[in-house]
């Protein structure tokens, strides 16, 4: 069955640092306070003050390692052009602080660090929302704000507050865009950005989806870090269990070793079945028998980056449209959706093992010490 998983995958980007080379970046006393000062309310009437709050209490019960809170005055000052005066702000702009326009942007996000190498932290973040986009006026053509889109533009600028720079996993608050495949707003964080600010904080034990501690092939330690899941709901959640005909997406992210960023290397993906059988991914993301010797490059040749990402299997979002009845299994499909029915994976089980490898080091190969469990069942 495994040998059906041939061709189905698209490379993607998951959470990236907002400053790169920087592997260690907590905020500093770990804590974090914005001064809050958004006031009016919605044309629906709900005040923005308090779901900016909201949202800090979201990301303060998902990140227990960091104590953030939110207070309502106001304090921003753009002295010199810029934002930075020792004051985490949020507030309404039209502008930002050096003065450029916010566009068609929703929100806006600056971070600043102080301290040199490993003493470096998060000493001052700023979150601006765009003034022209508290009301409708006169029928202009733009984006309005209400409770759902605030909350969720929220969200997604806290993360650049606390070190996270744009991600691509469809469903994750710090994915690129204002909302998901699907249409809708993004409203919750998911494993991919939990474990982002996990990581970039030094704080690894926390990441929710950690593929154990990454180990070598010559046993030399290693600063990499591995973290990847099953999803069935565009990386919203993490899941090890998947119906076979749920459509679905496997993820996952490297942090490379500061020895091999970029320079030229390759990801690797292999999977291994209940039977002890493995079969690897190529470029093309094809998957085809593997008994030992090289593996191949699961990605075209690259120079390796702060954080490598994949799609492993999957299209990175939700297919639109209306589901059609497949009578050959006797459920609803959609047309391109990726499922284990389409993959002949029913009743499968599956670990991905991930790895890389760098033409620094061309014999020696970096591994999550766990696997993504995933199973295809019924019950």
């Amino acid at each position: 069955a495994a040998a059906a998983l041939a061709g189905a995958s698209l490379p993607a980007f998951s959470y990236k640092p907002l400053y790169e080379n920087i592997d260690n970046l907590p905020l500093e006393d770990n804590r974090f306070v914005w001064n809050v000062w958004v006031p009016g309310e919605s044309d629906d009437g709900d005040a923005w003050d308090p779901l900016f709050h909201d949202s800090v209490r979201y990301w303060n019960a998902e990140i227990p390692w960091f104590d953030l809170s939110a207070t309502t005055r106001n304090n921003e000052d753009c002295t010199n052009g810029s934002s930075r005066n020792q004051v985490n702000t949020a507030t309404w702009r039209e502008t930002n602080c050096g003065g450029g326009s916010m566009l068609h942007a929703a929100g806006w996000a600056q971070t600043f660090l102080s301290g040199f190498g490993d003493a470096r932290v998060i000493d001052e973040g700023d979150v601006y929302f765009n003034e022209t986009f508290e009301h409708a006026e006169g029928g202009a053509e733009q984006m309005v704000f209400d409770e759902t889109s605030f909350y969720s533009v929220a969200l997604h600028e806290i993360g650049h507050n606390l070190g996270l720079g744009h991600g691509y996993i469809d469903a994750a608050i710090m994915a690129y865009g204002p909302t998901h495949s699907s249409g809708r707003w993004r409203m919750r964080l998911s494993p991919d950005d939990i474990c982002g600010v996990a990581v970039i904080s030094g704080n690894r034990e926390y990441c929710p989806v950690a593929l154990g501690e990454a180990v070598t092939s010559n046993g030399a330690t290693t600063q990499a870090h591995f973290s990847g899941y099953a999803s069935a709901d565009a990386g919203a959640t993490a899941r090890e269990a998947l119906r076979p005909w749920q459509e679905f997406n496997i993820y996952t992210t490297v942090l490379i070793d500061p020895a091999h960023r970029y320079r030229p290397g390759k990801l690797h993906v292999v999977a291994e079945t209940e039977s002890g059988e493995y079969f690897a991914r190529n470029a093309d993301g094809e998957w085809h028998p593997w008994t030992g010797g090289e593996l191949p490059a699961a990605t075209p040749p690259v120079n390796l980056e702060h954080a490598m990402e994949l799609v492993i299997l999957g299209r990175n979002g939700i297919s639109r449209g209306q589901p059609t009845y497949d009578p050959g299994h006797g459920y609803s499909l959609y047309r391109e959706a990726l499922t284990g029915i389409r993959l002949g994976l029913e009743g499968v089980r599956l670990k991905f093992w991930v790895a890389y490898s760098s033409e620094v080091e061309p014999d020696l190969l970096i591994y999550g010490s766990e696997p993504i469990r995933v199973a295809w069942t019924f019950e």
